[in-house]
């Protein structure tokens, strides 16, 4: 899923436990790989996922790792402030703010696995693997199913809460 899918349902997590910031980071973090085991279309990252030659750990400054921190950041802004328009009241913006932070968190902590391949990091980046679907949407159908996942969620949500 992109980022802003994980942290518009990071969001609307909070948005049900909005006095439980614990509760709102764990539930929302786990809700990233139940999420990752949907299919769905991810956008190429060129750099971060391709193997350097020889250091497979290290990430070149070069022109794709600029292309690749721009559209995760801008994919990571995007579902912020989405979840924060649709979510948060000026009492609870911190746990809207938290709750999609959570449930984006687990891909960049992939990207910090790969400059330090260590634990915990190595065991949860095996869990993200297997969770993750082996499924691969096309891009319009991807995308299409993404925007009405995060929309349904949060419709529940808002009706709901």
């Amino acid at each position: 899923m992109i980022l802003s899918t994980h942290a518009v349902v990071g969001g609307a997590i909070a948005c049900l436990f909005p006095s439980h910031p614990v509760l709102v980071a764990v539930a929302a973090f786990a809700s990233h790989f139940a999420m990752d085991a949907i299919p769905h279309w991810d956008y190429p990252l060129r750099a971060i996922t391709s193997k350097s030659r020889g250091n497979n750990h290290r990430l070149l400054a070069d022109q794709k790792i600029f292309r690749d921190l721009a559209l995760i950041g801008c994919d990571a802004c995007a579902g912020l402030l989405i979840a924060i328009w649709l979510f948060a009241t000026p009492a609870t913006i911190g746990v809207i703010v938290l709750g999609a932070l959570a449930g984006m968190m687990p891909d960049p902590l992939q990207i910090l696995h790969r400059l330090v391949p260590k634990q915990p990091l190595t065991t949860l980046q095996r869990f993200h693997r297997w969770a993750h679907t082996k499924r691969r949407l096309s891009w319009p159908l991807g995308i299409s199913s993404q925007a009405l996942f995060a929309a349904s969620v949060s419709w529940v949500v808002l009706t709901v809460g």
